[in-house]
This record gives structure tokens, sequence and C-alpha cells, in this order.
């Protein structure tokens, strides 16, 4: 790899150059204290050195780390493999790809899932590589899970009397950061488009409806939680949020909110997993205030959405009736698209679980230790080719790839498969199957 060197209004800006890539890792965007909002970073003194990952998240697998040999951990076998990283509360750190000389080029910024209790941008199922070899800039970038980034209490207010949802605020914050910044890497703000699944299609779908971000995204690709935020009515939660989370300050022993503030981490991240761990619910979530939990987010916006199910998907049925009605709001407006990904993955029984269309969406397979087929790398250029198009210009359709109609007026999905790929009807039936007797792998 060779050094390339960027100006920004940051600051001087030193990453790597390969393959027609430049890649910057671990760029510093924001800083935050425990339970305050995030501060983005506007400058920096001298050359920054982005060529290594910033730390993972405080989570489960800081202090509970699973063997990611063992097939019975799923996604630590899955995406964890080989991955090497430190885990910080000072976690707010991006990474970026372009294409060597970009000029105007789309950006796809990613936000990782994990129920907003785990995860990372450096797990082996992200990457930029192939999205900025087809003209697109990629970023991702970490944000702050479980108590560290969505615990509620009302002592915890700042000056403006507003507590919680401190890890939609960093992503917010990231988003920021590109804009103001992204440019001077030859990204077009004026084409920018959010990816996210699971946990991160929820938090895509609620950074595309915050007022913090209007206009900000022309497209949004949310998949295996769509209409999560939507279908969910806007209300004032505060108080049943504050009497959950005072579960895990009064367990604490902290005696006082300061306290509670600086206690280690490790004490605080043990008693959020043993209080947390009585609740058969996600226990993290947003909390209200104007800007994520308000009433703007059951509004249709003008952002063009494609959102997607998994045939082996974490309670399919429920996403199919969620992901409807956000098209059927989203019609309003602008089409939405539809994409069923029913992939039998190679190497056990296990199916199209949750996540499991991630490597074929950013060309990671080889990554796996799965026993991938040829088919299986064209199936994932196939769907990348289709990304690529709806990215660069919110239509998915182009070359010679079969027709693909917005879910909205068809009520049709595109099917991914290794043989089968084109328009057809969902196989309601197996989602009731799978929703009511399936594995449901990927539940919090």
């Amino acid at each position: 790899m060779a050094k390339t060197v960027s100006d920004i209004p940051c600051g001087r800006l030193a990453g790597e150059n390969y393959d027609g890539i430049n890649r910057y890792l671990g760029i510093r965007y924001a800083t935050a204290g425990r339970f305050e909002y995030p501060q983005e970073i506007t400058a920096w003194e001298g050359e920054y050195n982005a060529c290594a990952y910033g730390p993972a998240p405080v989570q489960e697998s800081t202090y509970f780390p699973a063997d990611p040999e063992d097939p019975a951990n799923h996604y630590p076998h899955e995406f964890m493999r080989g991955v090497e990283c430190s885990y910080s509360e000072d976690c707010l750190y991006l990474n970026i790809w372009t294409p060597e000389n970009a000029v105007n080029a789309p950006v796809l910024v990613v936000v990782y899932g994990g129920g907003l209790v785990s995860g990372m941008s450096q797990s082996n199922e992200f990457s930029g590589d192939e999205f900025a070899r087809r003209g697109i800039i990629t970023v991702t970038f970490n944000y702050r899970v479980n108590v560290f980034g969505f615990a509620y209490l009302k002592e915890l207010a700042d000056a403006e009397g507003k507590a919680g949802n401190y890890g939609y605020y960093d992503q917010q914050t990231a988003i920021q950061w590109v804009r103001h910044n992204i440019g001077a890497l030859g990204g077009d703000i004026n084409n920018m488009t959010i990816i996210g699944q699971s946990a991160g299609a929820a938090s895509a779908e609620a950074q595309i409806k915050s007022p913090l971000n209007k206009g900000f995204f022309r497209q949004a690709i949310i998949q295996s939680s769509a209409g999560f935020t939507t279908m969910l009515k806007s209300k004032d939660n505060r108080e049943a949020e504050d009497k959950k989370w005072r579960e895990v300050y009064e367990q604490s022993g902290a005696g006082n909110i300061e306290a509670f503030k600086t206690m280690p981490a490790e004490d605080l991240y043990r008693v959020f997993k043993e209080v947390s761990a009585k609740h058969p619910i996600a226990f993290c979530n947003a909390v209200y205030d104007e800007n994520f939990a308000g009433p703007a987010k059951n509004k249709p916006v003008d952002t063009k959405v494609m959102y997607s199910i998994t045939s082996e998907d974490v309670m399919p049925a429920v996403l199919y009736f969620m992901g409807k009605g956000l098209a059927k709001s989203q019609s309003a407006l602008t089409d939405t698209y539809a994409y069923y990904f029913c992939r039998q993955l190679p190497g056990d029984d296990k199916g199209a679980w949750h996540s499991s269309d991630l490597p074929y969406v950013y060309a990671t397979l080889n990554r796996s230790w799965r026993p991938f087929t040829p088919e299986d790398y064209d199936l994932s250029n196939r769907m990348i080719g289709y990304l690529e198009r709806f990215i660069k210009t919110g239509n998915p359709n182009g070359g010679n790839s079969p027709e693909w109609l917005p879910v909205n007026r068809s009520g049709r999905y595109m099917f991914f498969d290794v043989n089968k790929q084109g328009m057809h009807r969902i196989p309601l039936l197996h989602l009731i199957r799978e929703t009511v007797a399936g594995k449901n792998l990927g539940m919090q």
C-alpha cells in the first residue's frame, strides 16, 4: 500500500492507497463523556494518521468474549473470526473508502446492527472496497451501544432537559461530520444514501425521519427491520424508560448520579447485563424526544427507500408486515423497492438467516468459513449491481438485469437466490412458519 494525503476542513488526513482506492481508517469524528452528547470534531493539529480502526464500543464481547472458532457461537463464528480490536467508551471513530481521484461521487453511510447492544464497524461483513471500485464513497462508523448509548434517567438530563438516545446522536454527529468533510474527498453531499441492517436498519429509518437530517439523504436501504420506527406510533415513554433504567441505577450501588457516571465501565456493564437479561423484549430503544421518537418519525419523507427481508429472518412475517406498512406510508411521496434474500447458505442448514445477505452486499464472501460457490459470487455481483444503481440514481434498474418494480405499485419483491431472480410474491405461509417455529437467529 502507498500513502495518500488529503486536506479536508478538519485538517490534513493521511490514509492508504491500493487498487485504485483511498482508505482512511479510525478518524475521530466526535468526543463524548459518559451520558453526554457528542461534540463534533472540527479541526486537529498536524497530520492525522488514519491507517487503523479505532476502538469498538464497550459491549458483551469486551468482557465475555465468545470463541469465534466455535460454530455454536453463531454471529462471532460468522463475522468475528480473525478480527482483532480494542474496546473503549471513547469509540467515536469512522472509516472512509473513496475511489481514487473521486469527483462528485455518491456517498454511502453504513450503520451496523446488533440490537443497539453490540456491533462494530470493523467486523468481517463490512468493507467499502467494492463500492469504492464502483465509484461510490463508503463510510462506516462506531457509535455507543447498550447502557453507554441508550440509558435514560431524569437525573442525566443536560442543560436543555434532554437525556438518552446517546447512540442515535452519535450516528447523527457522524452524518454531520461526513457532510462537513466528504466534499474534500470527492463526495457529493447532495447524493447521500444511508444503509443499515436490523438495529442499523431501525437507526437508518430513524435518521431519515429525524428533522436533524431533513433533506440529507436521497436514498435509504433498510434491511431486516423496515417499518419498525415508522409503524410504532409516537408516544412519550420517558416515565416508562426512567422506571426501567432506574433498576440498573439502583442495582449498581452507585448511590448518586455522579458515582453512576464515573463507576468502572466493566462494573456498569455487568449490572446492565444482569438487569436486561430479565426482560424478554429488547432492553435498549429510543426514548421520546423531538429528534428521534417524536411525531416526525410517523410521517413519510421524500427519501427513496429500498428494504429487505431474508427467508429465515428474525420473525420474518412481522418484518414483512412492517415493511409493507412503511411502503404504504412512503407511497404518498415516492416509490419503494423491496428484495427477498432466499439463498440457503452452504455449510449448514440455517438457511438465509438474519443478516446473511450482508457478505453478498459488501462483497466479503471471501472472509467467511462457508464453502461459497461461483454461483454465490455471481449472486453477490448481481445484488451489488442493483444497489449500485439505486445508490447512484435512486432507481435500481439498468443494463440487462431483470426489471425491479416498486413494491408499492406491484406488490412484488425482487428475489435473490443463486438459481432464482426476478419479481415474485412473498411466500407468506413460509414466513409465518419461520416466525412461529423457526430458529429466529439474531433475536436479542
